[in-house]
């Protein structure tokens, strides 16, 4: 038997953002311009932009570090030293696409390359803020509601001694 909806409704994945308006008041607080009002994830929602700006493994991190200025290639792998040469370059090279940061090649042999925030990576310093803040949040709230008991132990594969957790390395943590 088909489906007998009525005329005027739109396909269930259709966004009319100017019908919205007149059946459903938005959070102002959430939503306070016209561009975050879908139902979908749209390249042009302020969410979603500031959501791809910090998008994937290490980039935050990277942002982080180019936040107390330029750096060289070398320097950040040193500053970050379990991240790969290859990935850096990638991470690098996509904050570079997304106009977050600029590259500066230094004459002289070998070549020096220097990278530094765009005034658009700089702009992302109050959301790592936040995302740090709430995070801590996250974690404190979520490991209050663990049942109690003893957390798992990590050991290598013969049993031996239990491993040492891995140092942290998220944006403005001191250890």
């Amino acid at each position: 038997m088909a489906s007998q909806a009525s005329a005027d409704v739109g396909h269930q994945t259709e966004t009319h953002p100017e019908d919205r308006e007149s059946w459903e008041e938005w959070d102002e607080d959430l939503v306070p311009s016209r561009s975050g009002r879908t139902r979908r994830p749209e390249p042009d929602c302020p969410v979603e932009a500031a959501l791809a700006a910090v998008s994937g493994r290490w980039t935050t991190l990277l942002l982080r570090e180019l936040m107390g200025g330029p750096r060289g290639f070398t320097e950040l792998r040193a500053l970050l030293p379990e991240l790969s040469a290859k990935v850096l370059s990638e991470r690098l090279r996509a904050l570079r696409e997304r106009g977050l940061v600029t590259v500066e090649r230094q004459r002289g042999f070998p070549v020096r390359t220097r990278y530094a925030l765009t005034e658009a990576g700089r702009a992302l310093r109050p959301l790592l803020i936040e995302l740090y803040a709430t995070g801590e949040a996250l974690l404190r709230l979520t490991s209050a509601a663990a049942p109690p008991g003893p957390s798992p132990v990590r050991r290598p594969p013969a049993g031996g001694p239990p491993l040492r957790p891995p140092p942290s390395h998220c944006p403005g943590s001191d250890r």
